[in-house]
């Protein structure tokens, strides 16, 4: 492919093959729901509500208040036109013969989420078997929505237990995962340690969540 200077570039492959791109209705995340969160606001109260919109990943509330709508058909040809990028963190799309990229640091301007690399430094622990006990959760395993969602006429109106309300927040806006799946425990417990949740990359990992869909069923 030439480009303006009279140089041919080469790019790589598109990441699917002409007339075999997913249809819509199948190639896009449709566990994030954000409407999800009105019985939690509803149960909460505005005061606790106000404080998870200031939490790290408080832009999930905003969202949510904001009625954010996006354009599928539009983000749908961008994903159909992907080309075959072995990366974690960045997708590129060959649009009208130009390279086009969304990667960590566009997801990081556009969402305001923590995007640093992840801490290996970082040696956190904290013990949560007593609340996940509270909770009738196996201690081994992170909550799933569908038990979150049941808590919410246990814990109404309980500031107290803005935790169980964090853990909504990071199912429905930063796993994107189903109803029935469960949050990793290694995530789910930093609820319990604000500064310990305030700090994590929770924009880094809500891309890989986004991503991963995306990509690696099809390379694997």
């Amino acid at each position: 492919m030439a480009s303006s200077s009279g140089t041919t570039r080469v790019y790589p492959k598109g990441l699917y093959d002409v007339r075999k791109t997913p249809i819509q209705s199948r190639s896009m995340n449709h566990s994030c729901f954000l409407e999800n969160l009105q019985p939690f606001k509803e149960a909460v109260g505005e005061d606790v509500w106000a404080e998870l919109r200031e939490l790290a990943v408080g832009v999930i509330v905003k969202l949510k208040e904001m009625e954010y709508i996006w354009s599928a058909e539009a983000v749908h040809y961008f994903l159909a036109n992907q080309l075959a990028i072995k990366s974690m963190y960045e997708i590129w799309s060959l649009i009208d013969c130009m390279p086009l990229r969304f990667s960590l640091y566009e997801f990081e301007e556009i969402m305001g989420l923590n995007c640093d690399a992840f801490d290996q430094h970082d040696v956190w622990d904290v013990d949560h078997r007593e609340f996940w006990l509270e909770m009738e959760v196996p201690t081994s395993e992170g909550p799933t929505l569908k038990y979150l969602q049941a808590l919410l006429v246990k814990f109404r109106n309980c500031s107290r237990e803005k935790r169980v309300w964090s853990l909504g927040l990071l199912h429905i806006g930063i796993f994107d995962i189903g109803s029935n799946s469960r949050i990793p425990l290694h995530c789910a417990k930093r609820v319990m340690d604000t500064a310990a949740f305030q700090r994590y990359p929770w924009g880094r990992l809500d891309l890989a969540s986004l991503f991963s869909p995306l990509k690696w069923s099809h390379f694997n």
